[in-house]
């Protein structure tokens, strides 16, 4: 069998859940099989170069576009065109709107004949926060989407969304991330070795965010929800880890001080042992308002730790028997800033609330169900099938 040369076209090589996700599912995908190439539209400076490293460590070539955020212009779209015309893919997968548009579109003008496959990774999305590039780049995609040969989602929750947007694939399959459960799995030494660097006894409750500081996320939504935590359970802990979580920074200190949390957290920042973090953990918090897949979730799962969380994306499946969900009514993209808090503390207390023994239980019981389910192997095999039958066109 030949090689399929795939090239994978992104925003950026930030830290997000589709750059990450990007990067091992690279590392997963059989080299005989594929040859592989990764160009980002962003230029890979700072932030948006923090993956850059690791995917050429694979062996795998990384071309950036030169792009800068809100500063569209026609040398991005013929560099990605030449290179398509010298490299001839012949599959093109692309991961979040912006990439999906100018891909199909490059892809088309140069006339290599690649199949194209879009890359859908949210839920929800609070177009308020966003500026209006955003806005009509998501329109475009809606209009032009019957033209792909693929449309791809990380979750049912997702892939619904996008239809009620008015996408109309020709073609449109869910297929969801993946956890590494050799690196996410339960370790109670490092638990012991954090909560002893934080001062906290194994006998103190631990609630934990793991997601950077951005809207979408649900700081806020966290910060309320952990003021009426603390009015049943007054001697928890809520652990922030993640970009914009450290002390000082600005946006955190006010959501903190303004809902009298100030001597109740440890913020980490953004750390490389998420998964000893996760360990440390008596449950961790879901408080995004839109999530497709959310890797967070299924990560602390992977680790034996309980979850709590709002309604949103695929995380009532994801979540499994592994925690308590919070009603759709009462959680989703709808509802208000104070249901939703109101929501989460209801999860957040029903998960505290158990006896250490059931919240093991429960916690194991999450860990089985995501290596049934969301076992990163198996998930790069659903990739690497999805990118064969489209290579062939058999779909």
């Amino acid at each position: 069998m030949s090689t399929l040369r795939l090239l994978h076209v992104i925003t950026g090589l930030g830290l997000g859940g589709a750059e990450s996700w990007l990067a091992r599912l690279l590392s997963r995908l059989p080299g005989g099989q594929f040859e592989c190439r990764v160009v980002s539209l962003l230029a890979l400076d700072g932030e948006a170069g923090a993956l850059a490293g690791a995917i050429r460590g694979l062996g795998v070539p990384v071309h950036s576009l030169g792009m800068r955020r809100g500063r569209p212009g026609p040398a991005a779209f013929l560099r990605l065109t030449g290179l398509l015309r010298q490299w001839r893919p012949q599959v093109v997968q692309t991961w979040l709107y912006h990439a999906d548009l100018l891909g199909f579109l490059a892809t088309r003008a140069s006339g290599c004949g690649a199949a194209v496959s879009w890359g859908l990774r949210s839920a929800y999305m609070d177009f308020s926060h966003y500026g209006l590039g955003t806005r009509l780049t998501v329109r475009a995609c809606a209009a032009l989407s019957a033209w792909p040969e693929a449309v791809t989602a990380n979750s049912h929750a997702g892939a619904a969304h996008h239809l009620a947007l008015g996408y109309r694939p020709k073609r449109l399959v869910v297929l969801g991330n993946g956890v590494d459960a050799q690196r996410f799995r339960p370790d109670a030494k490092a638990r012991a070795r954090l909560r002893a660097e934080w001062s906290v006894a194994e006998s103190t409750l631990l609630v934990g965010l793991v997601a950077r500081v951005d809207p979408m996320k649900g700081h806020a939504v966290f910060c309320r929800a952990a003021a009426l935590v603390l009015q049943r359970f007054p001697d928890a802990r809520f652990v922030f880890c993640g970009a914009g979580t450290e002390p000082g920074a600005t946006e955190l200190d006010r959501l903190v001080a303004a809902n009298g949390l100030s001597a109740a957290v440890i913020r980490l920042g953004r750390r490389a042992d998420v998964p000893a973090v996760d360990t440390a953990l008596d449950v961790l918090a879901l408080a995004s308002l839109g999530e497709g897949f959310p890797n967070a979730l299924a990560e602390a799962l992977a680790c034996g730790v309980p979850v709590a969380a709002l309604d949103v994306g695929d995380a009532r499946r994801i979540a499994g028997p592994g925690g308590v969900v919070a009603e759709a009514g009462a959680s989703g993209p709808g509802a208000d800033a104070a249901a939703q808090a109101n929501a989460l503390a209801d999860c957040l207390c029903r998960v505290l609330g158990l006896e250490t023994a059931a919240r093991q239980e429960m916690g194991a019981a999450g860990r089985a169900h995501v290596l049934e389910n969301y076992e990163e192997d198996a998930a790069a095999a659903r990739w690497a099938a999805h990118f064969t039958a489209l290579a062939s066109r058999r779909l």
